[in-house]
């Protein structure tokens, strides 16, 4: 990788504020005491102009049972942010569209860099004081939990939801530097997740020497001093969500931005008997198919823009590493999948960049693959690291998991 290459991926880690971006054992290394997760208080507008407001918004932290000190918690509102530094209780969003309905949450971070968030509070712009009260809770459908690793992840719960009927499972893993929260922020996969009934996870990685959250993906993205087993973590929070509700085995799915798209990838590597598909948005595979090695089929989509200056569309290296390119991803899995149709360009495109002008995205197809899986890549001309998604983007993708459950 050049030097220009690796200065733009250091940049897109830091902006991902707006996007929201192993094979050793975890017994190396004892869990971490994470905080309680924080709690919104309170959200008011602050009238700035006729067309934006200010929210100023109040939130209660607690170091809970870690006696480690709350070094920040970070609040979020759809794609904005600000940061509540130890000791006070409020911060501001400023320049907030009037009239918009915004997702705020909060996520405290303490001194060993574990975090915990918490429960989403959903307030439209320019209406009135909302403050939590005993008759004004949290909404029912989310919670944050702590698995056995002591690392916080979030979880969405339809309102349908009931133990009799087995329900599809979506795990959402952020980006280099960003959180679950942000991610979420960014693809906004809860509304779809209620209307087409379906549960959704979204955990934070660690944190880097740096202070950015990580996953230790491939070799060559993004765990680049420990190696923390990131599969196992994972894998325990499936099992997890299957002991607790009432999990279609059959329709579990990964989807992840950047290096939780490279997550993603290798989750399908390790674990493909118990994934059916996955979405990576700007994410690779292994350089080195025998490095993944997968056994069985797991559908595959891959979605890259051709602009993309931080892990390029033809393929690259981080620190020396090498990725492969979106088309060498995609015909790596058509041959894991055994696909026996090459592959094939649709006449038809879509617009998934409302920046970009007319149907920027185009797909590319393998089929005829073993047990009904496909690989698809979703090519969008012109796009960058971080596209400008529009609101269907999520709906796409799911789309696309709905469509290729495990036989």
């Amino acid at each position: 990788m050049n030097k220009k290459t690796f200065s733009l991926f250091g940049v897109a880690a830091i902006a991902l504020v707006a996007t929201v971006f192993s094979n050793n054992s975890y017994s190396q290394a004892a869990p971490l005491p994470a905080p309680l997760a924080p709690k919104i208080t309170a959200v008011e507008s602050i009238k700035k102009t006729s067309k934006t407001h200010d929210l100023r918004i109040s939130v209660s932290v607690n170091k809970g049972t870690s006696k480690l000190p709350i070094v920040s918690t970070l609040v979020t509102a759809n794609n904005k942010s600000c940061k509540i530094l130890s000791g006070k209780q409020s911060c501001t969003i400023t320049g907030v569209p009037v009239n918009t309905q915004v997702t705020i949450r909060a996520a405290s971070r303490n001194k060993n860099g574990t975090s915990a968030s918490s429960s989403p509070v959903r307030y439209t712009v320019g209406s009135a004081r909302w403050s939590m009260t005993p008759s004004t809770t949290q909404p029912t459908t989310t919670s944050t939990t702590v698995v056995s690793t002591a690392r916080a992840y979030s979880k969405f719960i339809p309102s349908s939801y009931s133990k009799d009927t087995s329900l599809p499972l979506v795990v959402l893993l952020h980006g280099y530097g960003a959180t679950g929260a942000m991610q979420e922020s960014y693809m906004k996969f809860e509304s779809v997740a209620e209307t087409n009934k379906f549960i959704l996870v979204y955990p934070d990685g660690t944190v880097d020497s740096s202070g950015r959250r990580f996953w230790n993906a491939t070799d060559a993205c993004c765990d680049f001093l420990s190696d923390v087993a990131d599969d196992v973590y994972l894998l325990s929070i499936l099992k997890e969500m299957e002991s607790s509700y009432s999990i279609d085995a059959k329709r579990i799915y990964f989807v992840g931005h950047s290096n939780g798209g490279f997550m993603s990838y290798r989750m399908a590597c390790k674990y493909p008997d118990r994934i059916a598909a996955i979405a990576s948005l700007a994410g690779a595979s292994f350089f080195k198919a025998t490095d993944c090695g997968a056994k069985s089929s797991v559908s595959v989509l891959q979605v890259h823009g051709t602009k993309d200056e931080t892990i390029l569309y033809e393929g690259g290296q981080i620190l020396g590493t090498s990725y492969p390119g979106a088309v060498a991803s995609a015909s790596q899995w058509a041959t894991f999948n055994q696909c026996t149709q090459n592959a094939a360009t649709r006449s038809s495109k879509f617009d998934l960049e409302p920046n970009i002008t007319g149907d920027e995205t185009s797909v590319t197809a393998w089929t005829n693959c073993q047990n009904s899986s496909e690989v698809e890549l979703w090519t969008m001309e012109g796009a960058a690291h971080i596209p400008t998604l529009k609101s269907t983007f999520a709906t796409k993708i799911w789309e696309f998991f709905a469509a290729h459950p495990k036989p």
